[in-house]
């Protein structure tokens, strides 16, 4: 009997783990909109987008892509490597630069030239380790002199993302902007 009861706690706390919610916060710069604009869930993966002011999922200035990977062990100093990799094959003519690496946090930065049909851009990378997987956070602005202008304040916003892990997806604490499931 308390074999029985043993296992059937260890299997409701695991199963709670499972079904947790993951809530991604991030503080955007006073006076701009920002939104919304993607939101797939596709297995393991989830994959949500902002746009800035008017700008939509398909033609935009500057976005923010968080994608979420349920169940990648990788250490984030090697899966951060690896998305440089693949990112860098797309558009080979601007090298990243590491920003800050770490066991469970890694930033990376880079400004691209315009390459075949791909139109050059900056950005921030950061790979993240969240509660059973890996979490990207990917700030693109089109417009360079403006992101060279802003750098550090976008900067300090990518580096002040945080997730919120909750087992309620109706939970709405800390001001978060959007949940999505790992």
């Amino acid at each position: 009997m308390k074999k029985v009861l043993l296992f059937s706690v260890i299997f409701l706390l695991s199963s709670m783990i499972a079904l947790a919610y993951e809530t991604v916060i991030i503080h955007f710069p006073d006076g701009e909109l920002w939104k919304p604009a993607y939101y797939k869930k596709v297995g393991n993966e989830a994959l949500l987008q902002y746009v800035s002011g008017n700008d939509t999922s398909e033609n935009w200035t500057r976005s923010i892509v968080v994608h979420s990977y349920n169940n990648t062990q990788y250490p984030i100093n090697v899966f951060i490597r690896n998305n440089a990799m693949r990112l860098q094959k797309t558009n080979p003519t601007g090298a990243y630069k590491m920003i800050k690496v770490s066991e469970n946090d890694a930033i990376m930065t880079r400004c691209t030239e315009n390459y075949k049909t791909i139109i050059g851009q900056c950005e921030f990378f950061r790979a993240i380790a969240a509660h059973g997987g890996v979490i990207t956070v990917h700030y693109m602005n089109k417009n360079k002199t403006d992101f060279k202008h802003n750098y550090t304040l976008w900067l300090e916003i990518i580096r002040k993302v945080k997730f919120f892990n909750t087992y309620y997806r109706d939970e709405r604490t800390l001001n978060k902007s959007e949940y999505f499931e790992l």
